[in-house]
């Protein structure tokens, strides 16, 4: 499987007897196993049936000690108005996988617990996959989707101007659009200027279709703010 990345130390450990492994299938299929005091929980992926646009987690409940893959990851996080850090940290959840889902391809990111340096598996030898350090999580992401490369906004009347560029990735297929209080947008590859109705209380956003994903904000107030002292 191309496009899978693995961080070592990436997840805290919570028992000295835990340990996970990944094994890939026939048609990218994904078998996860966490193992906690000999004993293993196993989440499957199949990758052909994940949306697409989708981002899918494998999470280990902290209260339960279940371990299972939560769908529409992206999607949750919007509805919590989060980070996934934040989700993982306030809901007490370890991230041990992410796969997102693009023009029918697949990005997975492993995270390994905490003293672990190679991914264990029955089918693959992941130590000749590219390992990345923790704070290497958001570049690689924006390389796999798009970069906002720069961003300012203006009053005309009631209305915003946003002036935008953004750099998509050649792994991601899907349009990029942006919103704003109920507002959208399609985004093209480059320089964009978009006119919206101002709405003071929200933000914009990057992504799909009157989306809110925090990750993707754009801080509206404070652009306007910047092109006001610019002026003065």
């Amino acid at each position: 499987m191309k496009n899978l990345f693995v961080f070592p130390h990436a997840v805290r450990k919570n028992y000295p007897d835990e340990s996970i492994k990944l094994n890939i299938g026939e048609g990218n299929v994904l078998e996860f196993f966490h193992i906690l005091n000999g004993q293993e929980q196993k989440a499957v992926i199949h990758t052909d049936l994940l949306r697409d646009g989708s981002s899918t987690m494998v999470i280990s409940n902290t209260f339960t000690q279940n371990t299972y893959v939560l769908y529409n990851f992206r999607e949750i996080l919007q509805v919590m108005d989060m980070t996934p850090s934040e989700f993982l940290s306030s809901m007490q959840q370890r991230g041990f996988m992410q796969v997102d889902k693009c023009g029918g391809e697949v990005f997975v990111k492993v995270f390994l617990l905490e003293g672990d340096n190679e991914l264990l598996s029955d089918t693959h030898n992941f130590a000749e996959y590219k390992h990345c350090t923790k704070d290497y999580i958001h570049p690689l992401d924006w390389k796999y989707s798009w970069t906002l490369e720069s961003a300012s906004a203006y009053h005309d009347g009631e209305d915003i101007v946003l002036e935008l560029e953004i750099k998509k990735s050649g792994f991601w297929k899907r349009e990029v659009y942006v919103s704003h209080g109920g507002q959208f947008a399609l985004l093209e590859g480059g320089k964009n200027i978009v006119r919206f109705k101002h709405i003071p209380t929200e933000n914009a956003y990057l992504g799909e279709p009157n989306c809110r994903y925090k990750g993707r904000a754009i801080e509206i107030e404070r652009l306007l703010a910047d092109h006001a002292n610019k002026k003065v």
